[in-house]
């Protein structure tokens, strides 16, 4: 007898064995689909998709795991490349977490919910050698990168060229690229835990504290690509340490007249920036301590601070305001002389209206009349021209009154009392002003140009065998620079001259010349031209010309310890004579002067 099972165990035992197979397969397929998935992504392939579309837009890393799609996707040495014929940028990441969209990578999109990330770089700079990107065809779909809820930890290092931070930052954001679209980026939160800023690989402050938020949105044109002429918009708050200026030497050059020393200090930071520039509200205040400044011979010291503010004045004007400060200024020469200024302040007051392109500029300098200042420091320098015994000087700026222009406010006095002093065996005594025009003032590090100075010399008497007594001048100086090392004063001058008590003294002190030139050179009116140079060898003069009524004078001089030589040739009336000063002695030449005088070169300045 034969026993058939019943139909409902015939069918359970099928079942069963057809459970664990589809298991099996089912997991064997997710394997498969894991291990294709991490083997693309290490291998390049998905790279490789996105390189066939764009060659301006890179993505690259080193290692990725991915237990697809249970588990976030894991890279190791992240980075992403924007490339145009403008600008190129890259951010490179040590490690990367995200929770990624791999079915949007078939649509041509890099789709990030969320990404934590750990040591990251940034460094932005142009693009040279970058052909300009074809227009795309009727087909082109760009690629689409989205990046939401961003947090990076550690941020080591922005380098945007000359000017780098290097630390420990902190970055929330999100970023949206969109190809010949545009690239927008949010940064709600920036933090800084620990970082310096550089400037060319020289740190110049010490982060103590930085909070931020910034908005990046920059748009794609045919004719420009990506403009970020207005990209970015930020505010930022900070306190930090600023070093020591000393870096600054580097960039004045070893070869430099100008050094600086010292000036750190503290600095207080609240900038807003909008559409790529300093908004309404922005500061700037920076204590700094005494700074060392060497030009030359002459050494200054002094603390210093700076306060700059941006606000609106009205709604259709800014306003700001820099004020630079030093206080108190001591400044010192050779030999241990020197003198103090109790303040010196510039203060610039910038306004633009909504129809004005550029700012609208008002600078102010204040400097406070300086204790007095011992001219015999000037000895070194200025004993084989005049050699002082004593006298003093003050420099200040000038009062400025209400109804007087702004410019009246960039002009410095320096005066003397009564200075004493040798020239050679001649006893000088004078009383000198002068009236420099700031804004003129220039400094190329190696020399100081003092274009449109005014020179007044007053009470200027000698005890030469002619003497003078009580003469007055007036000088300007159109051109006129002040070379630091060596030190060298040079300019061209021009003079009205009431008088010609110097020019008689000159050609009549030598031996063996007329004395009867005395009486006829008291000549009224006379105008005198020529350059000038003085520097340790002594004085130099070059294209002299004096003319007046009836008189002229034309030729070269050297001064130096109270010797002349040169060569002048000078008409009184029907008069004319040549006078040649050589050591050891003077010639005058009356006949044929002026073919003498054509044969005596003009000797180039030292």
């Amino acid at each position: 007898m034969t026993l058939i099972p019943p139909p409902t165990a015939q069918d359970t035992a099928p079942r069963k064995k057809r459970w664990p197979r589809a298991v099996a397969w089912t997991l064997g397929a997710l394997v498969v689909l894991e291990v294709s998935i991490n083997v693309a992504l290490n291998l390049g392939a998905v790279q490789a998709i996105m390189r066939q579309s764009t060659s301006r837009t890179e993505l690259a890393w080193k290692r990725a795991w991915w237990l697809w799609p249970f588990g976030q996707l894991h890279l190791r040495d992240f980075t992403l490349t924007q490339q145009n014929q403008n600008q190129w940028w890259q951010v490179n990441m040590d490690a990367l977490e995200a929770n990624v969209s791999l079915t949007a990578l078939l649509r041509k999109r890099v789709d990030v919910q969320r990404i934590d990330g750990h040591g990251a770089r940034f460094r932005i700079e142009p693009s040279f050698g970058i052909e300009k990107e074809p227009p795309p065809g009727p087909d082109y779909r760009p690629w689409v990168i989205q990046l939401a809820d961003v947090t990076v930890h550690e941020v080591r290092e922005l380098d945007f060229g000359r000017v780098r931070f290097v630390g420990n930052l902190d970055v929330q954001g999100s970023l949206d690229i969109k190809g010949r679209e545009r690239i927008h980026a949010e940064t709600p939160s920036i933090r800084v835990v620990s970082g310096a800023m550089e400037f060319d690989r020289k740190p110049v402050t010490r982060l103590e504290r930085l909070e931020a938020k910034a908005q990046l949105e920059v748009p794609f044109t045919e004719d420009q690509g990506w403009d970020l002429s207005r990209a970015l918009s930020a505010q930022v708050t900070s306190q930090m340490e600023l070093l020591p200026l000393d870096w600054l030497n580097e960039h004045l050059g070893s070869n430099n007249a100008v050094s600086v020393k010292g000036g750190e200090g503290k600095v207080d930071l609240d900038l807003h920036l909008k559409d790529g520039g300093l908004a309404d509200d922005s500061r700037i205040d920076v204590r700094g301590q005494e700074l060392n400044v060497r030009a030359g011979p002459i050494r200054a010291r002094a603390p210093w601070a700076l306060k700059a503010s941006l606000a609106s004045e009205s709604p259709d004007t800014r306003k700001g305001t820099a004020t630079l400060t030093f206080a108190p200024v001591r400044v010192s020469g050779p030999e241990d002389t020197g003198a103090e200024v109790p303040e010196i302040t510039l203060t610039v007051l910038a306004r633009r209206s909504a129809e004005q392109s550029d700012w609208e500029l008002e600078p102010d300098l204040r400097v406070a009349r300086s204790r007095p200042l011992d001219l015999r420091m000037l000895n070194p320098w200025l004993a084989r021209t005049m050699e002082i015994d004593s006298g003093f000087m003050t420099v200040q700026s000038r009062e400025r009154s209400k109804s007087a222009k702004a410019q009246d406010s960039l002009r410095l006095s320096v005066d003397s009392d009564l200075v004493s002093g040798r020239m050679g065996s001649v006893k000088v005594l004078l009383r000198a002003e002068a009236d420099v025009d700031a804004r003129n003032m220039s400094w190329d590090t190696k020399s100081l140009t003092l274009t449109g100075t005014t020179l007044r010399l007053t009470n200027v008497s000698t005890n030469g065998p002619v003497p003078i007594r009580a003469w007055s001048g007036v000088f300007t100086l159109p051109q006129a620079r002040l070379s630091l090392s060596p030190t060298v004063l040079s300019a061209r001058f021009a003079s009205k001259l009431t008088d010609t008590q110097p020019v008689a003294a000159l050609l009549t002190s030598a031996k063996n010349l007329p004395r009867f030139l005395t009486s006829l050179l008291n000549i009224r009116d006379v105008t005198v031209t020529g350059r000038v140079q003085i520097d340790e060898g002594g004085l130099q003069l070059r294209e002299l010309q004096a003319n007046g009524e009836g008189f002229s004078l034309r030729g070269h001089l050297d001064l130096a310890g109270g010797e002349l030589q040169g060569a002048l040739l000078a008409t009184l009336g029907a008069l004319t004579g040549g006078i040649e000063f050589k050591p050891g002695g003077q010639d005058l030449h009356l006949m044929n002067a002026k073919q003498w005088f054509a044969k005596q070169p003009e000797p180039p300045f030292r």
